[in-house]
């Protein structure tokens, strides 16, 4: 090979900068300085005599001419990451990450409390959890595993519905002596309710107040369920939380659960050359079995998480 020859370290790292559409955000992912990356980019498009950027004010995008270009590096990386995969599924010691994100609820309230048993399908397996309340682009790695309240359908991701979970209106014994116990949904109009910041909603999935009452009167907002668990705990008003936030919270009591409530799907998603890695396997097994598992509390129909 010419000295000379582009180099895989230079060819990825403008396969990272264009996924992520910034010099910054790539530099961030592949820990390398902006100035680093920037030298890399100057060394590869003098090496192949090609622009390969054209600099925005938002960021970078590739040129058209380098886009077949791009194309190969996309296969040598799916080559490269299967290499790995096959090294390291023959080294059984060595530990591997797999990234999941998903909404703060689904991340805090539920996948948290299963991943004691996700070494029984990926014993090699150390799961991250990204709590994020918008959808994750995996295309830009963000994330290895996107567990979502919609279906993605987007061009080269593997999607697949994994659950229904239910979703009911709770309040503390507290509210409920001040305001009044509601008799039926008629009753909800006399009523006050905590709710997500309108505003700052990035998932329609995530309206889900607007199934059970229209333009209900709120006394607080957050971006954060748990943080509207914990004031309606407080007694500020009712809140429509899903089974895994409010199942179980001594402080809370569902509120006319025979007539009113509402549901959600949870798919999962990831990208189409990664669904064949064992570690994504392993990790996409273990939530299949779990919610499997725990269909019954999920839907509200028990009132703990059962065994793994």
């Amino acid at each position: 090979m010419s000295k000379d020859a582009a180099k895989w370290d230079d060819l990825r790292v403008f396969l990272e900068v264009a996924r992520q559409g910034s010099v910054h955000a790539a530099a961030k992912r592949l820990k390398l300085d902006h100035s680093t990356v920037c030298r890399r980019i100057d060394k590869l498009e003098s090496i192949l005599s090609v622009k390969l950027l054209d600099r925005k004010r938002n960021g970078v995008v590739v040129r058209e001419e380098a886009h077949n270009l791009l194309k190969h590096i996309e296969q040598m990386d799916i080559h490269a990451t299967s290499l790995e995969d096959a090294v390291t599924r023959e080294m059984s010691d060595v530990e591997q990450t797999v990234r999941v994100a998903t909404m703060e609820g689904l991340a805090s309230g539920y996948i948290a409390r299963r991943v004691h048993g996700l070494a029984q399908f990926a014993p090699n397996v150390k799961l991250e959890i990204v709590s994020i309340a918008q959808a994750v682009d995996l295309s830009r790695k963000e994330a290895d595993i996107f567990l979502s309240f919609f279906n993605p359908n987007a061009p080269g991701l593997v999607s697949a519905l994994y659950g229904t979970f239910n979703l009911h209106l709770y309040a503390s014994p507290e509210y409920l002596r001040n305001h009044g116990t509601p008799k039926s949904r008629e009753d909800l109009k006399n009523h006050v309710f905590v709710g997500y910041i309108e505003d700052l909603l990035a998932i329609n999935a995530v309206k889900w107040l607007d199934d059970v009452i229209g333009a209900p009167r709120m006394s607080f907002h957050s971006n954060s369920i748990i943080a509207q668990r914990n004031a309606a705990v407080c007694g500020l008003g009712i809140a429509l939380l899903p089974t895994f936030v409010g199942t179980g919270v001594v402080e809370l009591q569902r509120i006319l659960p025979e007539q009113i409530s509402t549901s959600r799907e949870v798919w999962i998603s990831v990208r189409a050359e990664q669904s064949h890695l064992t570690r994504i396997k392993g990790v996409v097994q273990f939530l299949r079995h779990v919610f499997d598992r725990d269909k019954a509390f999920l839907l509200g129909k028990a009132d703990k998480l059962p065994k793994l």
